[in-house]
């Protein structure tokens, strides 16, 4: 279970050493003014099992970033690269779509983007959902999926 510290960007800026000490903790901070939660996790665990997937594969203007559940402590979603657009580096700028309600965390994404990302998932929710459980793996998801 995460521990969530509720901070400021004043108090960080005034005692970087519990702001430290409480990631180092495992602790999640949330700060209001950047608009989220700052927690550290092993770059191995964020983006394992993820499989990057081209415009012609998806139809999405950006890159779509497809992963298993592995160590995700959160709901099933796709990653839209937004800087850059085309990137295959799962760490860079991105927004989460959450796949069962579309709702969508991170970078600003353009709403044209957006409408065609809900459409990728709710034309590919079973395949997306499949490759998450690790009911399959990445060539049977990649055979599975249709483009907008």
């Amino acid at each position: 279970m995460t521990i969530v510290v509720r901070s400021s960007s004043a108090q960080i800026a005034a005692d970087p050493a519990s702001f430290f000490d409480a990631l180092r903790a495992g602790h999640a901070v949330h700060v209001p003014e950047l608009g989220g939660t700052v927690a550290l996790v092993e770059a191995d665990q964020e983006v394992e099992d993820t499989v990057s997937l081209r415009p012609e594969k998806t139809g999405v203007e950006n890159t779509i970033f497809v992963s298993t559940k592995g160590y995700a402590e959160h709901a099933p979603r796709i990653k839209i690269a937004v800087d850059p657009p085309h990137t295959f580096n799962a760490t860079s700028k991105s927004a989460s779509m959450a796949i069962h309600d579309h709702s969508i965390r991170g970078e600003s994404v353009a709403p044209h983007i957006a409408e065609q990302a809900k459409r990728f998932i709710d034309l590919n929710r079973e395949a997306l959902l499949d490759y998450w459980d690790c009911k399959i793996d990445t060539s049977q998801l990649i055979e599975r999926l249709k483009p907008i």
